[in-house]
């Protein structure tokens, strides 16, 4: 099985908002230039309560700037059902890369798609600002946005970038050496060093 690094944000749903977002995942879909058409169609969702949404969406062929990458837009809930440190239900909307495309053989980011990802975070972040936005792999997937729902902070910065809102600053001070980190009045940037070797940020001063 394929291992995947993910863009990720969350929103809270009920059932008056549900179809709103998924409007709007559509929308930043054809905005970074995927086809949307499975989240527009007139299908019963499987809607809020359940570990499944919109889990039927095809992998699509990508090309950027002639490197090819396989990207899979997906959405999930999370419930209080599901999950007892929830009180609410939310969304996960991501965006799921093939982590052997995305990296190079040490696990860096490759440097033709770098700024691709931080482009598609930065979309993403414009559109949904309720939680943050995460670039996350197979270990740490959904790891950030558990530990801030229950206010754990042991794994708060399992993530290898993320740009985050500014009314989490407080959450975030505590910043690791391994991250960089840059802020303006709106957001937080966040990138691991390791990862990237460059604050991602500055591709498009």
């Amino acid at each position: 099985m394929s291992e995947y690094s993910q863009i990720q944000t969350y929103i809270k749903s009920t059932p008056q908002n549900f179809k709103n977002v998924i409007e709007r995942f559509a929308t930043v879909l054809d905005t970074v230039g995927l086809d949307f058409k499975y989240f527009t169609t007139d299908q019963e969702w499987e809607l809020l309560h359940t570990l499944w949404v919109g889990g039927d969406a095809e992998e699509q062929l990508y090309n950027n700037n002639g490197y090819e990458l396989h990207i899979r837009p997906y959405v999930t809930g999370w419930s209080p059902e599901e999950r007892k440190e929830f009180q609410d239900t939310w969304l996960e909307i991501s965006l799921l890369f093939l982590t052997v495309e995305l990296e190079n053989r040490i696990g860096q980011l490759k440097d033709e798609h770098k700024p691709l990802v931080w482009a598609m975070m930065e979309i993403f972040s414009k559109e949904f600002t309720e939680s943050g936005v995460y670039l996350t792999n197979e270990a740490t997937d959904g790891m950030p946005f558990e530990n801030l729902i229950s206010r754990e902070k042991e794994n708060i910065w399992e993530f290898d970038a993320a740009i985050l809102p500014e009314f989490l600053s407080h959450t975030y001070k505590d910043c690791p050496g391994e991250m960089f980190i840059n802020s303006n009045v709106n957001s937080i940037f966040v990138a691991r060093k390791s990862k990237w070797r460059t604050e991602p940020w500055l591709m498009f001063d």
